[in-house]
This record gives C-alpha cells, structure tokens and sequence, in this order.
C-alpha cells in the first residue's frame, strides 16, 4: 500500500519537471532581453545572424538545381532556374528563404543601431537586399512565381516585431520596465571600442564577402558557348542587370570603407588597405569581364562605388563645421562674460 502514494508523488514530479522543461523551452524564466546585457549576447546573436544571412543570401542567387545554359524548344530561357518547373516547391523556397534573409537583416540592423558607421552598415544592408532582389528576378520565369508574395514576405519579419514592440510597451508601461531594443543599442558608457568594432567588423565582412563573390559569379551564370562566351546572362536585361550592379557596387564598397576605417593605425594596416584595393580591382576586373560592354556604362559604377566615400566626407566635414562654430560661440561668450566683468569693476571703481 505504501508503494502507490509513492509512485503518484514520482508521477507526477516528473510531469511537474516536464511542464517546467516544456515552460523554459517556450518561454524561458530568465531570457537574455532580461538580463544585463554583455558582449557575449550580442557576439552569439551576430554569429547566428551573419550565418544565416549568408547561407540564404548565396541560396536566392545561385538556386539549387543550377540555371539552364541555353534556351530549348520546351520554352526554357537561359539563366533560369531549373528548379523553376516546379512551381509550388520553387515559391516555397523563394518565400522562406526572402524570410530568413531579412530576418537576419533585420538583427544585424537592430544590433548595429546607433553604432559608428550604422550608415554605412544600413547602406550596405540595404544594397545588399536589392542585389537579392535583382538575383531573384533574374533567375524565376515571370510565370512561375507570382513577385508579390516575395514582396509581402520580406517585411514580414519587421512588421511581426513591430507589433510585438507596440503589444510589450503597453505591458511596459504598467511595470515601468526598459524595452529590449534599448538594451541592445550602442552605449558608449557600456560598449568599449573594441566591442563596437568588433560587432561592425562581423556584419561588413559578411556583407563584403557574399557581395564580391555575386559580382564575380553573377546570377544565371555567363553563356557558355558563342560571341558572347564568358559574358553574363543576365546581361541581356540591360535595366534588371544595371540595379543588380549599382546595388551590389554600393554595398561593397561601403563595407570596404568601413573595413579600412576600423583598422586604421592597426598593426598591419598598411597591408590591409593593399588587401582591399586589390580586393576592388579584382571586383571591378571580374564585372569588366562577364559585363558586355554595350550593356552598361562603368563611369556610373564608379560612381556608385565612391558614393559611400563622399557621405562620409561630407559628414566628417560637416561635423567639424559645427564643432568649429560652437567653440567660436563658446569663445565669444567667454569673451563676452569677461568684458562684463571688466566693466563692472571700472564701475565700481568710479
């Protein structure tokens, strides 16, 4: 007899500890958004995004099955996607993928936030989903997936946290709590320099990889055979073909900037710079290579890759403007407050 209460109370710890177990797996007691921020939090979340963010981005561009090499009687168009003839699975993966993408974008954008060089890391993000956009476009037959739903799930994830913010700011407010997105924004009396370059450094470098090798190996692939060997598919869509280079231009260039900025005066940063300026001219070569010439003019790639350069110019320009034009206030109200208390003390001699 004295067994069975035994065996209820053994029953039912275990399905106490499992309640619990199932409790911190949806809801854990104690999340990071809780809990003092580190650098460890952020390190772990940047890994996880950067990665994905990688995976996904290499996957809408180079699709798995390949592209076809040339056209055919059975309607298929060179540089599309193989996978494509399976209308359903292909938006499914093009759907979930876009997800994942912005998903990761939008963490890297969070956890950036307020940083040094967030302009050019939203420059560079920004960038970097049009040359996704344009690699999609060039690989999906305009009859097989319908653009739209790719376009309403991109957002997806910024729209689903931005309720989740609206719905916690009113639980918030009662229980005078700090939002998780302050948490993670850069403070300069928490964040040494060191973190701070360090968080920048993951997001660029992924985005600078995933962006040269697409410039390099451009969506569709290069035609294999004929006068146009060697040169890109894509091509032949002279307007869809310039947004994929603009954009792509863009964001590697604004990673580069910041690459060379944060490991200004490092040891080693000579070679470094040497790195990166071979790194563009093997870009630009690349680009000159599978690009016909007749399709796209290089003056504004140039452009488009000195742009990141000419905002931060002018920023640090216009800053210095303004430090020059406070101090001079500053100075003549010192100046100012001296002449006041000259005259006051002729006066009070007279």
């Amino acid at each position: 007899m004295s067994k069975q209460p035994e065996e209820n109370a053994s029953s039912s710890s275990k399905e106490s500890k499992f309640k619990a177990f199932f409790k911190d797996v949806i809801t854990p007691r104690k999340p990071p958004c809780q809990e003092e921020l580190n650098s460890d939090m952020r390190n772990v979340m940047l890994v996880g995004a950067a990665l994905i963010a990688t995976v996904t981005f290499q996957a809408g561009i180079t699709p798995p099955g390949g592209v076809w090499q040339s056209d055919d009687i059975l309607g298929h168009r060179a540089g599309h996607a193989v996978y494509s003839d399976q209308k359903i699975p292909f938006q499914i993966f093009l759907i979930c993928n876009t997800i994942a993408l912005t998903s990761s974008i939008f963490i890297l954008l969070c956890l950036t936030f307020r940083y040094p060089y967030f302009l050019e890391v939203l420059i560079a993000s920004i960038s970097m989903m049009g040359t996704y956009s344009s690699g999609i476009y060039c690989i999906t037959p305009y009859e097989s997936v319908s653009f739209r739903l790719i376009f309403v799930a991109a957002p997806a994830p910024a729209i689903i946290r931005f309720v989740i913010w609206v719905v916690a700011s009113a639980f918030r407010h009662r229980r005078k709590s700090v939002s998780w997105f302050k948490k993670f924004q850069y403070d300069k009396k928490r964040d040494s320099p060191s973190e701070a370059r360090n968080v920048l450094l993951v997001v660029v470098a992924l985005i600078a990889a995933v962006t040269f090798q697409a410039g390099v190996n451009p969506p569709g692939g290069v035609w294999q055979d004929g006068d146009h060997a060697g040169r890109a598919i894509y091509a032949s869509q002279k307007r869809a073909y310039y947004v994929f280079l603009l954009s792509n231009t863009l964001a590697l260039s604004a990673c580069i900037l910041v690459i060379t900025s944060l490991t200004y005066k490092f040891p080693l940063h000579f070679e470094i710079w040497v790195a990166t300026a071979s790194m563009m001219i093997t870009y630009a070569s690349a680009v000159f290579a599978v690009t016909p010439h007749e399709s796209v003019h290089f003056r504004y790639l140039l452009l488009a890759a000195s742009v990141p350069f000419v905002i931060r110019l002018l920023s640090y320009l216009f800053k210095k403007y303004c430090r020059s034009e406070k101090e001079s206030q500053i100075g003549s109200q010192a100046d100012g407050e001296k002449k006041d208390q000259k005259d006051g003390q002729a006066g009070q001699q007279v």
